[in-house]
């Protein structure tokens, strides 16, 4: 049924009719709203009987609808008028690729122009999970400026990201395909189709390769006089010699096409990821003004899954060819060109302006630099592909720490304010996954689609990276000593994984293999620092595990298959500066960052101007200001013990003590109201604890409180009698506790909401209000509320802060509160006291990027409000550039 000229169908009014498909009908509309023409596909109200048919409809929506990418036609909206069922996409002016196929031959430079469009789009839909499977020049549509979209995901199947062909159908989503049941488009199938079998990404490659085939040839792969023949050539026969129809064909171009046609899924191309770097490297000169593509004659081995196949075979060599581009990612200079078979060595200079430059990771493809840079007061991830000479910020990721780059190198995971995100390279927002450390995030990400990640300084936890629940992947064992469980990275299998255990008996810390698939995890190497494991491109199930010991790297050979090492370490740098950046390290290429962190507590004044330091040069964290601003308790790191301690500072004498002397962690020093006790927190009895000593050292800890999630000491209430601090629930995310300091010392939850609260100096003078942060707004902001003695929060609150607000801090007289916004401005805050809060407009005092503070370390103030005290980089300590070793394994084969 053909719906007529100016009928509409909600808010849009029917134009004209552009085509008729096996899946409905579709027509030109108008959109008054936006004043816009638009698409509609539109299923007929006398199919709508057919159920199968209508999930198929609401299964393109959905399926297109998850899709945001320039070479995808975008879906606008999706509805049901009078049992129509329609779905509203942008109109495209253009014709579709079979016409220009029907034109004539196809330019080769612009059969790969559109080879790598379409590429770039199956990615994108594939790293959502989204399987088309029904890839067809039908379905391929070229715009009026020549650019390609993938149109009808009628068939799409939506998967798990990283199911595989032999998986059950417990991995995927609903399907509307049964297995024995063939779907698609004769022609354009690939063989697990023609058998009714199950299929994944890798049935689009096959068919994307009889499409490049076919705009290489001008003519089909496969085509037969009949159906069934058809079926039978794909399912049997190899297509003819494309050189018979295109004697132009570049060999390398032409092994592309072979490996996505091979039979079997597993000596294809295992993502489009990699069939997109095949060919991208056609046009990339080489050094030598040779084509890089000529390096794709590796693809002749068969393809595997691992990280030995032949991406990073082709990626191997291309980082020795590309050795000119690469200058451009330091101020490294060369006067000759640097021969293959030797490592080069070069240096990544931080942005210019940046106040902080750490976490850098390559990417798993060698082609891209991800890091965390702030500048001008804006933290988030950078990053720096190696043909680039700049670096740019990647939107959507501010306030992150850590970065996890997803195996086919298209998405980067973080955590931000307590949660585990992830954003694609190709834009758009960035999407939570769920509740993870708060901190710096360390993990890694398998091809199946897992996350791994150290939680809390505990065991490690999973996570699928289409998001859903955290579950536990190790257990500290408390019997046997240990403490915590880190930095985990995965083996090449992508089931087995590193991580590093810290143990009270030295003899059993270090780092140690386990699986996803569970079992005794085995001690490999006993060492205090991390460890990542690469294989040998050129000798599959050997390689190097590359790890930190006293701060210096090492390398040394492993035995993939036995998982256990080999000969002897080789030293490849003496000092790393292991709090920051640890190593990054793929089978090509090595970063890391050299030196030490020097850092001061500095004192600063009202309008931002440094009055002094406190204590040595060294790497601090948290610190707090005694109530008589006398006294300093400031968390500093051991390089050599690599563990946290609290330190005292006497202010009048200019003298340290050291306050806590065990072999734990110990952090987040917190003043008592009359200064003679000190709270902080420590992880020595296995969990995450809050112990209590009076602060001229006299006496026994205190165990006040602990438990297994992780917490942060805020602030003690004015009469002494309770303790504010931040509780992060793996499941949950962060609430505020309130822990009675007398008494049984049993803490309740003050304020507990589905969004994340934090605080600093949250009490008010008079006790009676809360400072404290949200995200119910989506970003943080301050608020106060009342606090009434072992009630939760309840009743009336003020917002504080406009522009966004953390870490708010009281002054003394309660007349004024201070924070930082969302750009690092610190902003004060009038407030008058009473039944009720009236706070003033906030003003700017200050921006504290000059200061070239690190605000991950928070900061104190004088009660006065005169002098406030920073983290901050030393004064003739400048940003250390990463180290960027190429063909690193090369010094090791002397």
């Amino acid at each position: 049924m053909t719906i007529a000229i100016g009928t509409k169908l909600g808010r849009y009014e029917i134009r004209s009719i552009i085509g008729v498909g096996g899946m409905g009908e579709v027509y030109r509309a108008s959109d008054p709203k936006i004043g816009r023409d638009v698409a509609i596909k539109v299923l007929p109200a006398d199919f709508s009987a057919d159920k199968e048919r209508v999930a198929r409809f609401e299964q393109e929506a959905q399926a297109a609808g998850a899709l945001n990418h320039p070479n995808i036609i975008a879906v606008y909206d999706v509805d049901t008028q009078d049992d129509v069922l329609y779905v509203v996409s942008e109109l495209l002016e253009g014709e579709e690729l079979r016409q220009r196929l029907d034109e004539g031959q196809i330019p080769l430079r612009k059969v790969t122009e559109y080879a790598q469009q379409i590429v770039s789009g199956l990615s994108a839909a594939h790293e959502k999970g989204i399987v088309h499977r029904d890839l067809k020049p039908e379905n391929l549509f070229i715009t009026k400026d020549e650019r390609v979209k993938i149109l009808d995901f009628g068939l799409a199947k939506l998967s798990e990201p990283g199911a595989v062909a032999t998986g059950s159908e417990d991995h995927t989503r609903k399907a509307l395909t049964n297995p024995g049941v063939v779907m698609g488009t004769v022609g354009y199938m690939s063989p697990e189709q023609v058998r009714g079998q199950m299929t994944d990404h890798r049935s689009d490659i096959f068919s994307f390769g009889l499409i490049l085939y076919e705009m290489i040839t001008g003519r089909r792969a496969f085509q037969e006089e009949s159906m069934a023949e058809t079926m039978s050539a794909i399912v049997k026969e190899e297509p003819p010699e494309m050189s018979e129809s295109n004697p132009n064909i570049s060999p390398s171009l032409e092994r592309i096409v072979r490996r996505c046609l091979e039979k079997k899924p597993e000596r294809r191309f295992q993502t489009a990821s990699d069939l997109g770097f095949a060919l991208e490297s056609l046009a990339m000169p080489t050094s030598s003004g040779a084509n890089l593509a000529e390096a794709v004659q590796t693809l002749d081995t068969p393809a595997t899954t691992g990280r030995g196949g032949w991406r990073e075979r082709v990626a191997w060599i291309a980082a020795g060819v590309l050795g000119l581009a690469l200058i451009s990612l330091g101020v490294a200079s060369f006067r000759r060109p640097v021969p293959i078979a030797k490592p080069v060595r070069l240096f990544v200079n931080p942005p210019e302006k940046a106040t902080r430059f750490d976490s850098a990771k390559i990417s798993p493809d060698n082609r891209t630099l991800a890091f965390i840079a702030t500048v001008e007061d804006e933290r988030q991830i950078w990053l720096r592909p190696l043909g680039s000479s700049t670096a740019k910020p990647l939107a959507g990721t501010e306030r992150a720490e850590g970065v996890v780059w997803s195996p086919d190198s298209q998405f980067i995971g973080f955590s931000a304010e307590g949660k585990l995100n992830k954003i694609s390279l190709s834009g758009g927002s960035a999407t939570t996954l769920g509740v993870a450390p708060v901190g710096r995030l360390s993990g890694d990400w398998n091809r199946d689609g897992v996350i791994i990640f150290a939680s809390s300084g505990k065991g490690i936890k999973r996570i699928s990276a289409a998001g859903g629940s955290v579950t536990d992947v190790t257990t500290v064992d408390e019997a046997q000593g240990e403490v915590s469980h880190s930095w985990p990275t995965f083996l090449p299998d992508g089931r087995h994984f590193l991580y590093s255990a810290d143990n009270r008996d030295l003899n059993k810390q270090g780092i140690y293999v386990s699986s996803l698939d569970g079992g005794e995890a085995r001690l490999v190497l006993s060492t205090d620092g991390r460890a990542h494991a690469v294989e040998d491109p050129d000798t599959p199930g050997e390689g190097y595990m590359v790890f930190i010991r006293q701060g210096a790297l090492l390398a040394q050979p492993f035995d993939f298959r036995q998982y256990q090492l080999k000969g002897e370490p080789v030293r490849l740098a003496d000092q790393l500066q292991t709090v920051t950046t640890g190593v990054s390290v793929t089978e090509n290429i090595m970063i890391f960052a050299e030196g030490t962190l020097d850092q001061r507590l500095t004192w600063v004044d009202r309008s931002g101007k440094k009055l002094g330091t406190v204590g040595p040069v060294g790497t601090y964290g948290l610190r707090d200001i005694s109530p008589d601003d006398q006294h300093v308790a400031a968390t500093r790191y051991d390089e050599k013990t690599r563990k946290q301690d609290i330190w005292l500072s006497d202010l009048a004498r200019g003298t340290e003590t050291r306050f806590t002397v065990d072999p734990a962690e110990d952090s987040w020093p917190t003043w008592s109201p009359d200064g003679n006790r000190i709270v902080w927190l420590s992880d020595r009895s296995r969990k995450s604890g809050i112990y209590m000593k009076a602060a001229n050292g006299s006496g026994q800890d205190e165990l006040l409180f602990e438990s297994d999630n992780q917490k942060f000491p805020m602030h003690w209430s004015p009469d002494g009698r309770f303790l504010l601090y931040r509780e992060h629930d793996p499941q949950k995310g962060t609430d505020l506790w309130i822990l009675p300091i007398e008494g049984e010392h049993k803490p309740y939850p003050w304020l507990s909401t589905q969004f994340d609260e934090s605080s600093w100096h949250g009490f008010s003078p008079d006790g009676k209000w809360i400072a404290y942060s949200s995200t119910e707004t989506g970003r943080s902001e301050i608020y106060i509320q009342a606090f009434v003695p072992g009630e939760p929060a309840s009743g009336a609150k003020w917002p504080i802060s406009s522009g966004g607000g953390t870490m708010p801090i009281w002054r003394r007289d309660g007349r004024a509160m201070y924070y930082f916004d969302t750009k690092s401005k610190m902003m004060e805050v009038e407030v008058t006291l009473g039944s009720k809060i009236v706070a003033g407009v906030p003003k700017e005092l200050f921006d504290i990027g000059p200061l070239r503070a690190d605000m991950s370390r928070a900061w104190s103030m004088t009660g006065d409000g005169q002098r406030l005290l920073f983290v901050t980089r030393a004064e003739d300590a400048d940003l250390s550039p990463f180290t960027v070793v190429l063909n690193w394994m090369a010094e090791l084969k002397k």
